[in-house]
Parts: structure tokens; sequence; C-alpha cells
């Protein structure tokens, strides 16, 4: 018997808010987001029974996984529905990142990314094609000098410092 069936491409109709601090929760509304699927290697087949087996295993690119990522960096997911993600402003450098040729120096500005990739078994039931990722772009996020440590923290030597 043959079906129809209808591929839902995620669509983000909001965020809030646009700017925050380190750790503070985003919300991200729209549809079609789906389940979510952890971010982890375990989604690989085979994966788990091959390493109690103490086969060895080669961890790769080409695992499910749902993410959230703030100009690069994935952010810690606290709730994913269909409609609704709520995700945590990650930790990370503010003043520039990169390589040689490749530096960015202001990581504070950038896209927010709502992002999905899946693989699929190849015909002869061998893992796997490659990842396929599903990309929508929800706007431009700004990371606020909010939740970082006091800089006197860095200043004071401590009660077993200082001491001859």
């Amino acid at each position: 018997m043959a079906g129809s069936f209808t591929v839902a491409t995620p669509k983000v109709d909001s965020f809030q808010p646009a700017s925050g601090g380190l750790d503070e929760i985003v919300t991200i509304k729209g549809s079609g987001f789906g389940n979510f699927l952890k971010t982890t290697e375990q989604t690989q087949p085979g994966l788990n029974e091959g390493g109690h087996d103490f086969l060895p295993m080669q961890l790769g690119e080409n695992v499910s996984r749902s993410e959230v990522l703030f100009n690069g960096v994935a952010a810690i997911v606290v709730s994913w529905s269909d409609t609704e993600i709520k995700v945590r402003v990650p930790r990370r450098h503010v003043f520039g990142i990169g390589k040689a040729n490749e530096f960015h120096p202001d990581m504070t500005k950038g896209p927010l990314v709502v992002r999905r990739g899946s693989w699929d078994l190849l015909p002869d039931g061998s893992c796997c094609t490659s990842k396929q990722w599903v990309t929508v772009i929800a706007g431009e996020f700004t990371i606020q000098a909010k939740g970082l440590p006091d800089q006197g923290y860095f200043k004071d030597p401590g009660p077993d410092r200082g001491r001859d």
C-alpha cells in the first residue's frame, strides 16, 4: 500500500531575548523542530554493542543530532519540542578565536542557528550515508558581558597566598 508523507522544514517565528549574558535562557518559537536528537555519538548504529565487545570504534561527523549554535558554538539544550526550544547562552570566549588567516576578532555577535542532522544506512545495511543538515537561521544574537566573574576575583590572592 502506497502512502504519502510531508517533509516538515523547521521554521523559526521568533526568539527572545535577542541578546543575553552567559547561561541566560533563550527561547526559540516556531514549528517543525521535531523531537530532540541527543548530541552524542551513541546514535551511530552498533556503537554501543561494539564498545561492550571492546572493538575499536571510529567516531566521526556522521551522527544524528539536533543543535542550536550561537555564532558557531553549540548551546546546552534545556528543552526541545516541535514548537519551542530553550537553550542556554554558551560559555565561550568573546574576544576572538581562530587560526592563521581565519581569525574572528569579535565573537559577541553572530547568527543564532537551529540545525538537525541525520544520516541513513547504506542499501547493504552498513553505516552510513553522509550527514544531511537542515539549517535554519533564526537571526542575529549578541552575547553580552553579563554572567562573567567579577574582575576583582582575579586580583584577590586568597587566604593561602601571599604568605611567607
